[in-house]
């Protein structure tokens, strides 16, 4: 948060930390959100919708692009109801 190049939101259920979503890469233009995950337990419940919906109309409000890149089926259900929209696919290589 000091740098200003991201941010992490999440939510507390009985004092205890149980979903999350981040950003990085944040600039005065766009933001990379990264790092949503809800612990196994809580899952299904709408948790990780809900701190997306915060995150996404902060960002949004500041007039920032959002993306981010996913390889989880099931995390995309989440992202496309959200109103993300799939423009590309993306492979990572290591090179030894």
């Amino acid at each position: 948060m000091e740098t200003k190049t991201g941010r992490t939101y999440f939510i507390r259920v009985n004092g205890e930390m149980v979903t999350t979503a981040s950003t990085t890469a944040e600039n005065s233009r766009s933001a990379m959100v990264v790092a949503v995950a809800t612990k196994e337990e809580f899952k299904r419940k709408g948790l990780a919708t809900d701190c997306m919906i915060k995150l996404c109309k902060d960002l949004l409000a500041e007039g920032k692009e959002l993306c981010l890149f996913y390889d989880n089926p099931e995390a995309g259900k989440i992202y496309k109801r959200l109103g993300f929209e799939d423009i590309g696919f993306w492979n990572l290589y290591r090179y030894e």
